[in-house]
């Protein structure tokens, strides 16, 4: 009988590599006492301190230190091994895709490619929230996560496979433009601003971008609102005259085409859009379906 756990000595590795039990809790998207209990019961039953809590700055016993180079190649070994065990049946009946809100147009795209190469596939398509989004992907809950590239660019231990791309412009109401189609900063400065809700990793997200372009452009307006989908924004910009984040990819619908408009002169704004996967047996499928 196996006496350690092997997800005791990853968090252990985590701990050491992040340099702390609530970044590690983060790298594993459960709780920092969930970390620190592991850490503890590890000690408990190796007989030997592996952190030392003495000192106010995070710091490693020669212990922990000659523990975390024993385990690198035990777990890089356990990554290898579970790659080749799902790699021994390359056929998936059913495929699970979740996507975030707002990503059902690349996601309707991808499931039309992947029944065209796999006709036989099944798919089963629905939305996720971030926040639990990738908690689920790792128990196993569903096999494809639709997002973008920059909210997994710091998280280990996944495969990312592009898709297609987002091209984001500024939507407003024609109403606030001036009669010469110029803008009208004095209307925005009243206005709110409407964003997804969205949480990126990297700081080079859509929404940092849109904020410091607007402020580049000296427009202002009078806060933020968030939202769940594309479809809010367009109805908001509509009857509150205010700013929204909208792809250029996601038509709007043409009774709205009297009173909707993109910013003028925006720079381009385009960011990766990818199916975020944990088995790498999916490598293949979604290869044929995006060549």
């Amino acid at each position: 009988m196996m006496k350690y756990s092997l997800l005791a000595y990853k968090y252990f590795v985590d701990v050491v590599e992040t340099q702390g039990f609530t970044p590690a809790a983060k790298r594993n998207f459960v709780s920092q006492t969930a970390i620190s209990n592991a850490i503890k019961n590890l000690e408990k039953q190796l007989g030997v301190q592996l952190i030392d809590r003495s000192t106010s700055h995070f710091k490693v016993t020669l212990a922990g230190s000659n523990l975390y180079h024993c385990a690198i190649p035990l777990l890089n070994t356990y990554y290898e091994f579970g790659e080749k065990i799902t790699q021994l049946n390359n056929s998936f009946s059913i495929l699970k895709i979740h996507y975030l809100h707002g990503f059902g147009f690349w996601t309707v795209k991808l499931a039309q490619s992947l029944l065209t190469s796999n006709p036989k596939l099944q798919l089963q398509l629905d939305t996720e929230n971030f926040a639990t989004s990738f908690t689920k992907l790792d128990a196993g809950n569903y096999d494809v996560l639709i997002g973008f590239s920059t909210a997994v660019s710091k998280i280990k231990d996944i495969h990312v496979k592009k898709i297609g791309t987002a091209n984001f412009s500024i939507l407003l109401n024609q109403s606030s433009l001036t009669k010469n189609g110029n803008i009208s900063k004095k209307t925005f400065k009243r206005q709110p601003l409407f964003l997804q809700k969205w949480t990126a990793t990297d700081s080079n997200d859509v929404q940092s971008k849109i904020k410091i372009i607007l402020r580049n452009m000296h427009i202002d307006y009078s806060q933020i609102i968030y939202l769940d989908s594309f479809d809010a924004a367009i109805s908001n910009v509509i009857l509150n005259h205010g700013l929204a984040i909208y792809p250029r990819e996601l038509s709007i619908p043409k009774k709205y085409d009297d009173c909707l408009c993109f910013l003028p002169q925006l720079p381009e704004l385009k960011y990766d859009v990818v199916a975020i996967y944990k088995n790498p047996a999916l490598a293949n499928i979604l290869e044929r379906a995006t060549d």
